[in-house]
């Protein structure tokens, strides 16, 4: 089910329907949806059987993470970048005053670049020629010929207790892509993310979408909204657990 959505410079952002469950999913549902770390790396066939329909929930939440960076790539395009508040730190008389490096960093993305957005959905992505050539595909890839940066994200959905691993792993994957891309004279930035499979939100999703600029009330909606995918998902595939087949004739 690899999938590839490309939107361009000024294209319109797509939107998806996506079904909705008003029912309140128990835990133990949502457990028997969510392979353990243990599970993932194992070789059993069941696991092996399952995979499409863990696939299928990755892209439900991808689907509405590339719905969050197209609108902040409109917003670039356009000139007129999300805006967060300054905020005045006050500190004691004598005491030194926050280090730059404490503070959160500037937006990647400048305003009025000509930014691209790829992602794995609908078709199989393609890393831009014009950068580099690789054979590793990101699921997200943000680009800007004109600032020469490039935006790369990875996403997992795992169980919560492997959060850390999937972190790690998906980072050291794309070391030597990022390598790659600056010693072809790109600004490169790589951000593995991950989504629980019980909706919890991990610190690398929001830094991600921090880092494009969205902050505020805006932040927490687009976390809360992947949280409720990633649920909504999860008990949906354990409501089909018995069902044999899974895709075209089985969704």
């Amino acid at each position: 089910m690899s999938s590839f959505v490309q939107f361009d410079n000024d294209s319109p952002s797509s939107t998806t329907a996506i079904n909705t469950c008003d029912h309140q999913q128990p835990l133990s549902a949502m457990d028997a949806s969510c392979p353990s770390p243990m599970t993932r790396m194992s070789s059993d066939n069941t696991f092996t059987a399952n995979q499409g329909r863990y696939r299928w929930r990755h892209d439900q939440v991808l689907r509405k993470l590339a719905e969050v960076l197209e609108v902040r790539r409109l917003e670039a395009a356009k000139g007129h970048p999300s805006k967060a508040r300054t905020l005045i730190h006050f500190v004691e008389q004598g005491a030194g005053a926050q280090n730059s490096s404490q503070r959160e960093r500037s937006a990647l993305l400048t305003p009025g670049g000509d930014w691209n957005l790829r992602v794995d959905l609908d078709r199989q992505l393609k890393f831009p020629l014009e950068i580099t050539i690789t054979s590793l595909r990101p699921d997200v890839i943000m680009w800007s010929t004109a600032a020469k940066t490039v935006i790369m994200a990875e996403l997992t959905v795992p169980w919560e207790g492997g959060m850390e691993a999937a972190f790690e792993y998906k980072k050291d994957k794309y070391t030597e892509l990022v390598a790659q891309c600056r010693e072809a004279g790109w600004t490169a930035n790589i951000f593995p993310v991950e989504v629980g499979c019980r909706g919890f939100i991990g610190t690398s999703i929001q830094r991600l979408i921090r880092r494009m600029g969205v902050t505020g009330l805006k932040l927490k909606r687009a976390a809360r909204d992947l949280a409720e995918e990633a649920e909504r998902a999860s008990f949906w595939l354990w409501l089909r657990r018995r069902d044999r087949l899974w895709g075209k004739e089985g969704s």
